[in-house]
């Protein structure tokens, strides 16, 4: 069964645009670097997000050339301005920046993505795919998420990782594949909930599946000039028990949990 993570995006806005108040004011500054297909598409989505919920969200746009020194006073001001509630620096950065050093930029209490050591807020990209699977099983969904063995694929930055240590925490089955795992569609059989975050195709095939698995798509590649998951959804789609489409599938949702993070950090500055 197709996922409508769309349809789930939606209900996460209503609910917020009913919290929102006169009094609480959040306003995002986004800094995009370089022309990276897949962050055009994010940042316009969190533009057209924004809009939606009478959230303003300035973006700074930038080529490579932009140099470490330059962002680094870019960022400092966003810090130390009070009408922005959120930083966010669109990943990934096509800079000669380490990851550690990235991530110390924005406060931690802006930092409404989740990559400080020290953020106030869980990723957003785990944040949707929790929300994912509450839609498929609302009742007893804690009890229900600890009996189910989860694979995550992939152990990035920007996908990978930030999900496992927001599972960890959990206290869930958890297994972890990447490059060097040799026995990939062994784990994927005997897990139950599969989430690829690598963006190349054919990640998970049709035969690497079982029919009740839960099937979330994170990694994105360019096929074709459209954008695709790790899984050929065409093929996949009806050898599983559920997963998410691309479009429409963690990507709306991931957007709408980053701004039910932006609003959290508004309302913890009055």
């Amino acid at each position: 069964m197709k996922i409508d993570g769309a349809k789930i995006a939606d209900k996460i806005l209503t609910n917020l645009q009913i919290e929102l108040s006169p009094h609480i004011f959040g306003q995002l500054a986004v800094i995009l670097i370089g022309t990276d297909k897949n962050s055009q598409i994010y940042v316009n989505q969190k533009i057209k997000t924004g809009r939606k919920l009478g959230i303003p969200v300035s973006v700074y746009r930038y080529n490579t050339s932009i140099s470490i020194d330059k962002l680094t006073k870019l960022v400092d001001k966003l810090n130390l301005d009070n009408q922005i509630q959120g930083i966010i620096i669109q990943r990934p950065v096509p800079l000669n920046l380490k990851p550690d050093k990235l991530n110390l930029m924005i406060r931690s209490d802006k930092d409404v993505d989740g990559f400080h050591p020290r953020s106030l807020f869980d990723p957003p990209v785990a944040l949707a795919i929790a929300e994912i699977l509450k839609s498929i099983h609302p009742l007893n969904y804690l009890n229900w998420l600890k009996n189910q063995k989860i694979l995550i694929i992939g152990r990035g930055e920007t996908a990978g990782k930030p999900i496992a240590k927001y599972f960890s925490k959990k206290c869930l089955q958890l297994h972890i594949a990447h490059s060097q795992t040799s026995n990939l569609k062994k784990l994927c059989l005997a897990c139950d909930i599969i989430i690829p975050c690598v963006g190349r195709p054919n990640i998970v095939r049709h035969d690497m599946v079982k029919s009740d698995s839960i099937l979330i798509g994170v990694g994105l590649h360019p096929e074709e000039n459209k954008l695709r998951p790790d899984y050929q959804q065409e093929d996949i789609g009806d050898k599983v028990g559920f997963y998410t489409p691309v479009p429409g599938g963690v990507g709306p949702v991931n957007v709408a949990m980053l701004f039910k993070n932006l609003i959290k950090a508004a309302s913890q500055t009055l």
